[in-house]
C-alpha cells in the first residue's frame, strides 16, 4: 500500500506545481506587448506537463485553462497578423507609384540635386512603412536603380564639364601669356592694366578644373605683378604723378577682391557639397565618427567662408577710401 499512497502525495505536489507554473506562465503572458513572447511563455508551461504523473482529472483542468490562453492568444496574433498585412498593402500601394515617379524625374529631370533629394525622401519613408518583404525589395530595388540613374548622369555631366573647362582652359591660357608679355614689354601701362582686368574679367563664373584655374591665375597675377613693379620704376625715374600709381593699386585691390570671391565661390560650393554628404550619411546610419568628421569639415569651411568676407570687406573698404581720395578735387 505504501507505493500507492507515495503515487499519490506524488500527484497532488506535481498538480499544485503545476498549478503555480501555470498561473505564473498565465500571468507573464498577459503582461506582455508582444504577443509572439507572450506565446513563448505558454509554450514554456506546456512543456511542463510532459512526463508529469497526474491525475487525469488534474491534468485535463490544467491542460484546458492552458489551451484556452493558447486559443486567446493565437486569435489576437491572427488578427495582428490581418492588420499588419492591411496595413502594409496600404503604405504599398500609397509607395509603388511615388517610387515610380521618383524614377521617372531620376531619368528626365535636369535638377539632378532636386532629384537625388527626392529619392532620399522616399527612401526613407519605406524604411519606416510596415511592408511585405517582397515590396519592401521591389521598392528599394527601384530606389536603387534610380539612384544608380542619376550617378550616370551625373557622371555624363562630369564628362561635358570637363571638355568645356578644357576648351576654357586653352582659350584663356593665350590671353593670359599674350597679357604677361604686353606686361613685360609695353610702355602703355594704362592699356596694359585695362587689358589685365579684362582678362581677370574672363575667370569670373567660367567653367574650368580647379587646378588648371589657379594655374592660370597665378599666372596673370605675375603679370600684375610685373606691370606694378615696371610702374614702379617708371614713377621714381620719371617722377611722375602719383595718380597713376593708385589707379594701379586699386586694379590690385579689384585683382585681390575676385581672387578673394573666387576661391569663396569655391569654398561655398564645397560647403553645399559637405552639407550634402552630411545628409546622406546620416540618411544612411553612418557610425557617429564617420558623422562627426564630416560635421568638422563644414565648421571648418564656415569658419574660413567667414574669414574671406571679413578680407573682402576690409579690401572694399580701402579700395572705395582710395577712389574717395582720387576723386577729390585739386585744391
Amino acid at each position: 500500500m505504501e507505493p500507492e499512497k507515495w503515487s499519490e502525495d506524488e500527484a497532488l505536489q506535481n498538480y499544485e506545481d503545476l498549478k503555480l507554473v501555470l498561473e505564473t506562465g498565465l500571468l507573464n503572458a498577459g503582461r506582455c506587448d508582444n504577443l509572439h513572447e507572450a506565446k513563448g511563455f505558454l509554450i514554456e508551461v506546456q512543456s511542463h506537463f510532459k512526463g508529469l504523473r497526474l491525475r487525469r482529472e488534474d491534468r485535463e483542468e490544467l491542460y484546458g485553462k492552458l489551451q484556452e490562453a493558447f486559443t486567446v492568444l493565437n486569435k489576437k496574433i491572427e488578427e495582428e497578423r490581418f492588420q499588419f498585412e492591411y496595413e502594409a498593402l496600404a503604405n504599398y500601394a500609397d509607395l509603388k507609384p511615388a517610387v515610380a515617379g521618383a524614377s521617372d524625374q531620376a531619368f528626365h529631370s535636369d535638377d539632378l540635386r532636386a532629384s537625388w533629394e527626392l529619392l532620399l525622401g522616399i527612401q526613407s519613408r519605406v524604411k519606416g512603412s510596415k511592408l511585405l518583404r517582397e515590396h519592401r525589395e521591389e521598392l528599394f530595388n527601384g530606389l536603387q536603380d534610380a539612384f544608380n540613374m542619376i550617378k550616370i548622369r551625373r557622371e555624363e555631366e562630369h564628362q561635358v564639364f570637363d571638355r568645356e573647362a578644357q576648351a576654357n582652359y586653352t582659350r584663356l591660357k593665350s590671353l593670359v601669356e599674350k597679357g604677361l608679355i604686353q606686361a613685360e614689354e609695353t610702355h602703355e601701362y594704362k592699356e596694359t592694366r585695362e587689358f589685365l582686368k579684362k582678362i581677370q574679367s574672363e575667370f569670373k563664373g567660367i567653367k574650368m578644373v580647379h587646378e588648371q584655374r589657379e594655374e592660370l591665375y597665378s599666372r596673370l597675377q605675375t603679370a600684375f605683378d610685373v606691370l606694378g613693379k615696371r610702374l614702379d620704376d617708371f614713377f621714381r625715374y620719371k617722377k611722375k604723378n602719383w595718380e597713376v600709381k593708385m589707379q594701379f593699386t586699386l586694379s590690385r585691390f579689384s585683382a585681390d577682391i575676385f581672387e578673394l570671391q573666387t576661391a569663396l565661390e569655391k569654398e561655398q560650393a564645397n560647403l553645399k557639397e559637405l552639407e550634402d554628404q552630411l545628409e546622406i550619411i546620416v540618411s544612411a546610419g553612418k557610425d557617429r565618427e564617420i558623422i562627426s568628421g564630416v560635421q568638422s569639415r563644414i565648421a571648418s569651411a564656415l569658419r574660413s567662408i567667414e574669414l574671406k568676407h571679413r578680407q573682402i570687406k576690409s579690401l572694399e573698404i580701402e579700395k572705395n577710401e582710395l577712389q574717395n581720395r582720387l576723386e577729390e578735387p585739386d585744391k
